[in-house]
């Protein structure tokens, strides 16, 4: 009888252990419960550009060309291009004519049409944006050789300009297909320095100015070690060209990258 007893304890004990083994156990699926956001959503679809406005990458940056140049208006350093690149083909796909009356621009679409001033002599002259381009820091557009003779800027190499954008040409012949790219991630770039004291007096004057988000970061491109400063990371385009638009006033030469 004693040892009767003895077993019912002991499966009275395993019972009990059992039960709260199982009480800790969640009995319904973990993904009812989580909080993670989705990754469905549109950081993870792919986006259709239009071939004037279509992403490229230079140097290691991905640029995102405006959807529209409606009201677009900006002042800002202006060079030249010439005989090192005459006949070659331009992001349109015709061949440069460095007589014409063309451009390259990093970000305004393909075929924009622009009134380029001259702001130390008032000269201005009409032309098309054909090419990509200056990708040197502190330059906002590349005229063609016959647009710089107009303006009267040959012989200085470097101008300050007005770029106001006026109408546009249709989309050119040699881009037709739609081209699809993915951007997790959309920085505001406001500079790139080799001397890393340069690059911490803009971080300074960014945070000064509200600009909490911004850091520096760095790259090495072609060799050189470059101190990059950006305005911050945001998760979609709209909310990087918010704040771009904002730091052009201080930053006339900043961009978005990914």
């Amino acid at each position: 009888m004693h040892r009767i007893s003895l077993i019912i304890a002991l499966l009275a004990i395993v019972l009990m252990s059992g039960c709260s083994v199982m009480n800790k156990v969640n009995p319904f699926p973990q993904h009812i419960y989580s909080s993670a956001p989705s990754t469905s959503g549109s950081d993870s679809a792919t986006r259709a550009y239009a071939p004037k406005t279509k992403p490229y990458r230079v140097m290691g940056v991905t640029y995102y060309p405006l959807k529209s140049a409606r009201g677009y208006d900006e002042v800002g350093m202006a060079s030249w291009y010439g005989s090192d690149f005459h006949g070659k083909k331009t992001a349109t796909g015709e061949r440069y004519n460095m007589y014409g009356l063309s451009a390259a621009h990093k970000t305004l679409p393909l075929g924009t049409k622009v009134r380029v001033t001259n702001l130390s002599n008032g000269r201005s002259v009409y032309l098309t944006i054909n090419d990509r381009g200056p990708f040197v820091r502190g330059r906002i557009i590349d005229l063609s050789y016959g647009a710089a003779r107009k303006l009267g800027s040959v012989n200085q190499g470097v101008i300050r300009v007005r770029i106001t954008a006026v109408g546009s040409s249709p989309a050119p012949r040699t881009s037709t297909t739609v081209v699809a790219t993915r951007a997790d991630r959309f920085h505001v770039r406001v500079g790139a320095f080799a001397n890393r004291d340069n690059a911490a007096k803009m971080y300074r004057q960014l945070r000064a100015a509200g600009y909490e988000q911004s850091r520096i970061s760095i790259v090495n491109s072609n060799g050189r070690r470059l101190h990059v400063v950006q305005a911050g990371t945001y998760a979609s385009r709209e909310q990087a060209r918010r704040v771009l638009d904002r730091l052009k006033r201080m930053f006339p030469s900043s961009y978005i990258t990914t």
